[in-house]
């Protein structure tokens, strides 16, 4: 209905979305009903029903938990704590002005609601076995399911303790093996203003399913503080009015894919209107992402639980996105400062290529992309520090063990991902460094990105926002709600790395790129990990190419 009420008012550029849309609700109201029918109209669960712990994790989380258990065992226990950082100013001071409220306001006890409830979410240990199963995912044997579920009669939630103080500070968990949510406020070094803290500490294999869960809390917060103020009625009723603008949103950018050649994957789960519009949504992608034969573009959904709640609503296989995905700056960042040691002997960021080469080892490459249809197992994401500086480093490797021994660690890579940065310039890079893997495309905010990314020799793409939670993909006027978490602390045995994460990306139009590391650090402290990060960026060796390879080895058998 809402709908229909949108499609009288719509645009004749938007003529051709409103009808595919519309022909998608009739030919497939049944499955529609079916993946809705455990929301209420606010898009909410209803029945007491609540939402499993990795409702908003990412494929990649499953895939690269064997390294983190593997660099936990390497090192005697690794703990890390992910930081948000709200990039949108207006909606950062003003959740700091909630909070300092006595008592605080509406918006701060909203989302205080929202991350009080995640220490209430259990982990549904079937879906993990089922995704076991159907993913032939390595590295996630019985014990694992144990450390990271709980058994079947004590299932774990996602945080165990819980201190949301506007006046509190930050300080470590009270059970060093539990997962530690803490919201306060203080000053942001690099911003040089007082801001919100919302941190989740823990054992990394644990803290790690909080990561893009925690984003969604706070964005959905906003979202919904913003959505109530401009329709000014209830939840009930502003809901389905947004998710069918979602809707035809969706519609426009999956013509604009169809159009593009590219194939690509939905990268949904976080910064979303929820898990109601992320059923529908990949519904309809997997249904209409297709090329002029009619053949399936679509590379599959990062959403785990969409899929297997879509499977458990009766909705026939052929409808359903696959679970895909590659991998996050996580590995990169939380091994950077537990190995900084080696980056700094060897004047190059080494410690990124080492989590990259355990991904390949024993996540699902397994050490062999011989054959062309497992080459894609493998990732790069090389932006952590700017891709220059990752491929210069990695262009002085070679693969030490199995069956590629002694080939360039680069010719086991099936993609390489944007994240950051410019389309064009990072396909130069691709091409200065002789790099003949595929190249994926995911930073597509409007459709002429993915033409931008065809015309650069892209094959693939990942979207999120895109695909109907973003308003600026159709509307340069509109307004995204900007935000990062990024794992921002790292601690070995207790004690905090002497060198902290950091991430940059690329830079967009000259400059630099994003910089994301700790505000409560030291201005020192701060000033000499930024020198520490350029002459990273550069990339300088310091070191021969035999002992280079020498150091990296060393790295990986520690944790092999």
């Amino acid at each position: 209905a809402e709908l229909d009420a949108l499609a009288s008012k719509s645009s004749e550029a938007e003529a051709e979305a409103v009808a595919l849309a519309k022909s998608f609700l009739e030919s497939s109201s049944s499955e529609v009903r079916k993946a809705l029918e455990r929301f209420g109209a606010d898009g909410r669960l209803v029945g007491g029903l609540r939402l499993p712990a990795s409702a908003y994790n990412d494929f990649y989380k499953w895939t690269m938990l064997p390294v983190e258990r593997a660099v936990e065992r390497g090192t005697g226990g690794v703990h890390c704590t992910f930081s948000a950082n709200v990039r949108d100013q207006v909606l950062s001071r003003a959740l700091l002005e909630s909070a300092r409220q006595t008592p605080p306001t509406a918006l701060f006890e909203a989302l205080k609601d929202g991350l009080q409830e995640l220490a209430t979410r259990q982990f549904d240990r079937v879906i993990f076995e089922k995704l076991r199963a159907d993913a032939s995912l390595p590295g996630w044997g019985d014990e694992v399911l144990d450390a990271v579920c709980g058994i079947a009669s004590a299932p774990r939630t996602l945080a165990q303790e819980v201190d949301i103080s506007p006046t509190g500070s930050r300080r470590p968990p009270k059970a060093e093996n539990e997962v530690f949510l803490q919201v306060f406020t203080g000053h942001d070094v690099k911003l040089s203003e007082d801001r919100v803290y919302i941190e989740a500490t823990g054992p990394w294999h644990l803290v790690t399913w909080l990561e893009t869960t925690l984003m969604q809390v706070i964005y959905e917060t906003f979202f919904r503080a913003r959505m109530r103020e401009r329709f000014a009625c209830e939840d009930a009723t502003w809901y389905p009015k947004w998710m069918a603008e979602a809707f035809l949103r969706c519609a426009r950018s999956t013509l604009a894919a169809n159009g593009s050649g590219l194939r690509g994957a939905v990268f949904t789960g976080r910064r979303t209107g929820g898990l109601a519009w992320m059923m529908l949504q990949n519904l309809f992608i997997q249904k209409h992402f297709r090329d002029d034969s009619g053949a399936s573009m679509c590379l599959g959904t990062s959403s785990v639980t969409a899929f297997y709640w879509l499977q458990d609503a009766g909705v026939p296989a052929e409808m359903i996105p696959k679970p895909a995905g590659t991998h996050a700056h996580e590995l990169s960042m939380v091994l950077s400062g537990i190995l900084g040691e080696i980056d700094d002997k060897a004047g190059m960021p080494l410690s990124q290529v080492v989590g990259h080469t355990l991904y390949f080892l024993l996540s699902r490459p397994q050490g062999d992309v011989q054959e062309p249809a497992r080459k894609p197992m493998m990732p790069m994401l090389p932006d952590t520090l700017g891709t220059v500086a990752f491929m210069r480093t990695a262009e002085l490797l070679k693969v030490p063990a199995g069956v590629h021994k002694g080939e360039p660690v680069l010719s086991i890579i099936g993609a390489a991902r944007q994240d950051s940065g410019t389309l064009d310039a990072y396909a130069k890079i691709m091409k200065e460094f002789s790099f003949t893997g595929g190249l994926m495309a995911s930073e597509i905010e409007v459709a002429q990105n993915l033409l931008d990314a065809k015309a650069n020799g892209y094959s693939t793409f990942g979207a999120g926002g895109f695909f109907g939670d973003s308003e600026k993909a159709w509307n340069e006027t509109g307004s995204n709600i900007s935000m990062a978490i990024k794992v921002l602390c790292v601690y070995v045995a207790q004690e905090r790395t002497a060198v902290d994460p950091v991430k940059t990306g690329d830079p967009t139009g000259g400059g630099e790129g994003k910089f994301e590391a700790d505000g409560l650090i030291s201005p020192e402290r701060l000033s000499n990990l930024k020198s520490r990060v350029q002459r990273l960026q550069k990339a300088e060796a310091a070191l021969s190419s035999e002992d280079l390879q020498k150091i990296f080895e060393s790295s990986l058998q520690r944790f092999l």
